[in-house]
């Protein structure tokens, strides 16, 4: 039997469980690039003075989705897959862990492992950091033997899932002729200066997927923290821009997820899209919304791991 790993950043359920969310994400040292008793120390006042806060956003959107989604995918993909495949999630920052999960595998004699970072873009501080988690298992056990997909940012199953969100959305809403705007998440600009490849291929992603619909498409970065110089053009600088371009129908792609989260039922449905509607005054704005399994994601996860 084989195994099939997904791995996801994960999300709180609880107050509770996002201080601990929280302290994980800022321990890991491709969040925060500084030595172990720093991190701790910054890991352990971040969660502390956010947690509550924050969590007043997860509350406005009924938590978080993104936990049901990577689960009800996954379900999905076994149900594709068959018995002689075993199909497992875990996430980053959330339980189940990668190693619980890996643990998991080797309890049931699965060493032969694919695992999928549901990152469609590589960075370095997601498919990177999940890397970092699988190998500081695998070096120390020789009984895994994993393999980690690369990313699929370019896929033509990646591409058609995306095609189709969008063409289901524009019949729906019965919008003609939009430009699309591509909003990923921010990474900071050290990274890419280090070679991380996310910024360009967010790009290409975008310019595939426009091209296919035959529509203009800009492509900007949402969700950047305020210290430090995170990656742009920020979208909502952008949105600005276009207004004034005389641009007045626009349609937002999260392209950088799989599934709703925070950044895209928060930052881009109660702030980004009001923002462009109220106080910038275009006439139309929607954002195109994930579904919690959709068949050609599960298609498309279905012949990565197959390979």
């Amino acid at each position: 039997m084989r195994g099939v790993m997904f791995v996801n950043m994960g999300g709180p359920e609880s107050p509770e469980e996002l201080k601990i969310f929280l302290s994980r994400m800022f321990r890991d040292q491709r969040i925060l690039p500084y030595g172990k008793t720093v991190r701790n120390l910054l890991s352990f006042i971040i969660s502390n003075a956010r947690y509550r806060k924050s969590w007043k956003k997860y509350a406005l959107i009924g938590g978080t989705p993104l936990v049901m989604a990577t689960r009800k995918t996954a379900e999905a993909v076994q149900s594709e897959l068959g018995n002689s495949w075993k199909v497992k999630y875990a996430f980053s920052y959330s339980n189940p862990d990668i190693k619980t999960c890996l643990e998991s595998f080797k309890s049931e004699g699965i060493s032969d492992i694919s695992l999928v970072p549901l990152y469609p873009q590589a960075s370095y501080t997601t498919t990177g950091s999940v890397i970092d988690d699988v190998n500081s298992v695998t070096t120390e056990d020789s009984f895994y033997h994993v393999k980690v997909q690369e990313e699929f940012y370019n896929h033509p199953g990646y591409i058609k899932f995306w095609v189709q969100l969008i063409k289901d959305h524009l019949i729906k809403y019965q919008i003609v002729d939009p430009t699309l705007v591509f909003s990923a998440h921010s990474i900071p600009e050290y990274h890419i200066a280090n070679g991380d490849t996310y910024a360009s291929s967010i790009v290409s992603s975008a310019a595939l997927i426009a091209t296919e619909l035959g529509l203009p498409y800009e492509a900007g970065f949402q969700s950047g923290m305020r210290r430090g110089t995170w990656i742009g053009p920020d979208v909502k600088d952008h949105l600005k821009t276009l207004h004034e371009e005389g641009i007045d129908n626009l349609v937002l792609i999260p392209i950088s997820f799989v599934h709703e989260n925070l950044e895209t039922k928060y930052d881009l449905d109660r702030d980004i899209v009001p923002y462009a509607l109220e106080t910038l005054g275009f006439s139309h704005v929607s954002r195109v919304n994930l579904p919690e399994v959709d068949p050609n994601l599960v298609k498309l996860l279905c012949e990565m791991v197959k390979l």
